[in-house]
């Protein structure tokens, strides 16, 4: 083989190393853009749902006690379009979401409150008892409102941890690029010395040796290893020199 042919192989076996090493932290990293903005999603609509979620509560809330400080039933469609907000809210979270106890917590604790709102509407008028009736709401209301900012928590937690999943994703793409980056290198220290051993110091011995026999008369002896152009370059330098004292001896 040449010197042309294993200077190319050497620089086409890099250039190949390099490209895919490339292919593949590409799709390591594309991978890894996918899931950060699938997390990112799916963060903010557990933020998003769970922010409808209390404020449905609240416009219940404060519905209900418009009713009680009335003694009128005036606000029944504030109370029923923050219900139907709530229920909505729950179902999507139900739908998209895998934290399926702590929305089923949330179903439950709504369904309590529900209870108590409708007793109360419907013995409104013959209610005699507003004191148990306030500390019942109150305790309904805290345990619905509780395990929604519950489920906001648990959503963040799980987020926590999915980026954690995505840091170690992250080092594990860029290790192709830093292993193929060492074996350049590598590579690249070993092509050095191998050009250095069988190129560069027979050219500088021939060149050497040339210059002590055209200077000097010293006999051209150089040894070259190969039989590569850098051998034949030897040869014909040496037949060269004999046809000259070929002629001399004429």
């Amino acid at each position: 083989m040449g010197i042309r042919e294993k200077i190319r192989l050497g620089f086409l076996s890099l250039g190949l190393l390099l490209f895919f090493s490339g292919v593949i932290s590409y799709f390591e990293l594309n991978r890894l853009s996918v899931s950060t903005q699938s997390m990112l999603g799916a963060s903010l609509r557990n933020m998003e749902l769970s922010k409808t979620m209390l404020d449905a509560v609240q416009d219940q809330n404060t519905a209900l006690l418009q009713m009680i400080v009335s003694g009128t039933r005036n606000s029944d469609s504030l109370l029923v379009a923050g219900r139907q907000r709530f229920e909505t809210a729950v179902g999507e979270a139900g739908t998209a979401i895998r934290d399926l106890q702590r929305v089923d917590s949330i179903y439950a604790a709504s369904i309590r409150y529900n209870e108590v709102v409708n007793s109360y509407l419907r013995d409104s008028l013959t209610h005699d008892n507003m004191g148990g009736f306030v500390e019942i709401y109150k305790t309904s209301y805290s345990a619905l409102t509780s395990s929604i900012k519950n489920f906001m928590v648990s959503s963040q937690r799980a987020m926590d941890t999915k980026a954690k999943r995505l840091e170690d994703n992250a080092y594990r793409a860029t290790i192709p690029g830093f292993v193929a980056l060492l074996i350049a290198i590598v590579i690249v220290g070993i092509f050095y010395y191998f050009i250095n051993l069988y190129y560069i110091d027979p050219v500088l011995r021939i060149t050497g040796g040339l210059k002590a026999y055209l200077n000097s008369r010293i006999p051209f002896k150089v040894t070259v290893e190969g039989r590569d152009e850098v051998y034949r370059l030897k040869e014909y330098i040496e037949s060269l020199i004999d046809q000259l004292k070929s002629r001399r001896n004429e």
